[in-house]
């Protein structure tokens, strides 16, 4: 379940009236709350380049299908949730897949023009390298299909979604509008990691019991995950 932007403000500003007996606009909070997610996200992106295994990001891993006629000339546009790539697949006509390369964008145009190592799609022989490349929002595969459609499936990221905290004030009087709240993609075990990094950058680096508390339920979800 995603965590609730609006349960995120009350546990933020309830943390700093206690501590400090001090006020942050919602503005200011939201601001926080969403760098600290993005910053989690960057940091779990570059956990994933150094072991290529997946932990809990698999709540913004997605697949989407990319068709290539020859008219195309290999070019397809990006999700718009796109993030960072992972990897692509080219899918024959019976739905099997086959790993293609994703290269960067230097490397992609050497082989693409190589005669020792080029890309290769020939369901005849069923020899299957294709590479690939992503720049300027788009997506790029090699060889081009001479006729026909080359089928893919790109495996991606999802960007966060930045959340929104939906409220209305009067008279200094702030009112939580839970229909306009936008809640994070983040799970309820993110809850206390985002919420000590909003703090942090609100200037309230604290450590009290009740984090303290989120983080032991956290790392007891993180044990029971791994045992099951």
């Amino acid at each position: 379940m995603a965590i609730k932007i609006d349960e995120l403000h009350d546990f933020i500003r309830g943390t700093i009236k206690k501590n400090y007996g001090g006020f942050v606009s919602p503005v200011d909070i939201d601001r926080a709350i969403n760098r600290a997610s993005f910053d989690l996200f960057d940091s779990l992106v570059e956990s994933y380049k150094k072991t290529e295994e997946f932990d809990y990001d698999h709540l913004f891993l997605k697949r989407t299908d990319i068709s290539i006629a020859t008219s195309d000339n290999g070019v397809a546009s990006l999700p718009s949730d796109y993030s960072v790539g992972v990897g692509f697949y080219y899918k024959d006509s019976s739905n099997n897949l086959y790993e293609g390369n994703l290269l960067k964008w230097d490397t992609f145009m050497d082989r693409n023009r190589s005669s020792i190592s080029p890309p290769v799609i020939n369901t005849s022989t069923a020899e299957y390298r294709p590479i690939g490349t992503i720049y300027d929002k788009k997506v790029e595969f090699a060889p081009r299909p001479s006729s026909g459609t080359h089928n893919f499936v790109l495996v991606y990221f999802k960007e966060p979604k930045e959340g929104v905290y939906g409220y209305t004030e009067s008279s200094g009087v702030i009112t939580v509008n839970r229909g306009t709240c936008v809640d994070l993609d983040w799970d309820k075990r993110s809850f206390s990691d985002i919420s000590n990094r909003a703090l942090t950058y609100l200037g309230f680096p604290i450590k009290d019991a009740e984090i303290m508390q989120l983080e032991s339920v956290v790392d007891s979800n993180q044990i029971r995950d791994v045992n099951n």
